[in-house]
């Protein structure tokens, strides 16, 4: 997929308001999932960005708003963000007794393993490796790439990040075209709701010559 989807809904609601004046409300979430025919969290997340640029604010009892004409009028010249690819690798579903206890579930459970690579530039940026179980995936995420938009919507999780120094698994050295003693950084990534139920796991393998990680306290 060339751009995320939530990102060409974002480019749809810029220029559906295009038009609008400030302050004008637009569509329910729900609406605007029917026009454009995705998922509700898809549009949110669309929306989500739009009102962190300040083009749209949100009232609580009342709904969503365009804020200032012209800042609208600006970003709907172009809203190519990233030259940003992300591509499934694979997935399966069985058992994975090592991650049961992680997500909670018991060892039993069906999981799914997602593979994806995100590339950038051409060059493979990052390989994320996620665990989920089946039945959350069939509850709430519709299709895979919803998968991948999930795991950017950071600010709807509790996210316990761990950073591992590593050498490159053996199954992802050809993928990644990156020698096999190169040292890499891991990202292990526990989302939870809320209400402190795990959701995933995910996996993050930086290409330390595409991409580099910065810790600061």
């Amino acid at each position: 997929m060339s751009r995320p989807l939530y990102q060409q809904v974002k480019s749809k609601i810029l220029h559906k308001i295009a038009s609008l004046s400030a302050n004008s409300s637009i569509p329910s979430e729900r609406a605007l999932s029917l026009e454009f025919e995705v998922s509700r969290m898809t549009v949110r997340k669309a929306i989500d960005e739009l009102v962190d640029e300040g083009i749209l604010y949100r009232d609580k009892t009342r709904g969503t708003f365009v804020s200032d004409k012209e800042l609208v009028r600006k970003n709907t010249i172009d809203d190519e963000k990233e030259n940003e690819t992300c591509h499934l690798l694979y997935m399966t579903h069985r058992t994975f007794e090592e991650i049961a206890p992680i997500l909670n579930v018991p060892i039993y459970e069906d999981i799914m393993r997602i593979v994806g690579s995100r590339q950038r530039a051409g060059e493979i940026a990052n390989i994320d490796e996620i665990y989920m179980t089946s039945a959350y995936y069939r509850r709430e995420v519709e299709d895979i790439e919803e998968v991948f938009e999930l795991i950017e919507r950071k600010k709807d999780f509790r996210i316990t990040k761990t950073f591992i120094p590593m050498l490159i698994p053996v199954q992802f050295v050809n993928i990644m075209n990156i020698p096999m003693d190169v040292p890499i950084i891991m990202v292990k990534s526990i989302y939870r709701s809320f209400n402190g139920e795990t959701i995933l796991m995910r996996k993050t393998y930086y290409n330390p010559f595409v991409e580099t990680i910065e810790i600061s306290n």
